[in-house]
């Protein structure tokens, strides 16, 4: 299969091609990507500001799929099965995992995370623990799924923020993937006093077609 990987030592990325996954353990999926979001992180990276695997890494921490392989225990997912993957890892049986927070999990974590430290999405196929992969609902395409990581980061943000209160003026600064997420929850949940600061031509446009009404978007330089 292709694929695109991060070399640390000398910070270049290369597409390769590389052998198909193995055959999945029993608590594993095999996936084969439908779409892959280039995140901040992954520029932070190959920029060599950010930490990853010490070795070649298949980058690509934000995806969706479909599954062609289960392992044996696998009893959530089947062949054929549209899914979204969570990148990181925990064991869930720690104190951290049982709070919510298995990115702090001593046995997993973050230095397990899929597409940083592990192979990730931005191959053909990807193995992957099955408790990280979530079947879709009927209703969200692949396309829309490949968001699911960067929206989950925004559901995290407004449960630390909320409530904001009815009428609040609220700024976003920059409308990259996040601001853009950040303006369409916003405006479904009612806040109209909303100003996005964005010096770029291409993504103000692009924000004034995701929300209406379109003086939803302040142009700034």
């Amino acid at each position: 299969m292709e694929a695109i990987q991060f070399d640390p030592e000398n910070r270049k990325l290369s597409l390769i091609k590389t052998p198909l996954p193995p055959e999945p353990k029993k608590n594993e999926v095999v996936i084969r990507v439908a779409y892959s979001g280039i995140c901040g992180t992954d520029l932070h990276i190959v920029e060599g500001t950010y930490p990853c695997r010490k070795m070649p890494v298949i980058l690509g921490h934000e995806f969706s799929g479909v599954v062609t392989s289960v392992g044996c225990d696998v009893t959530h997912l089947r062949q054929g099965d549209n899914v979204a993957v969570d990148p990181n890892s925990g064991c869930l049986t720690c104190d951290a995992c049982h709070s919510g927070n298995y990115h702090h999990c001593s046995n997993g974590g973050v230095d397990k995370i899929t597409g940083i430290y592990q192979d990730g999405g931005w191959a053909e196929f990807c193995l992957v623990p099955a408790d990280q992969v979530h079947k879709l609902p009927k209703n969200i395409s692949l396309q829309q799924a490949g968001l699911t990581e960067p929206l989950s980061c925004i559901a995290h943000g407004w449960d630390r923020i909320t409530p904001i209160a009815v009428g609040s003026r609220i700024l976003i600064l920059g409308a990259g993937i996040i601001g853009n997420l950040w303006a369409s929850i916003l405006h479904l949940q009612g806040h109209r006093r909303v100003t996005v600061s964005e010096p770029q031509e291409a993504r103000r446009n692009l924000l004034e077609k995701l929300v209406c009404p379109p003086t939803f978007c302040t142009r700034t330089s």
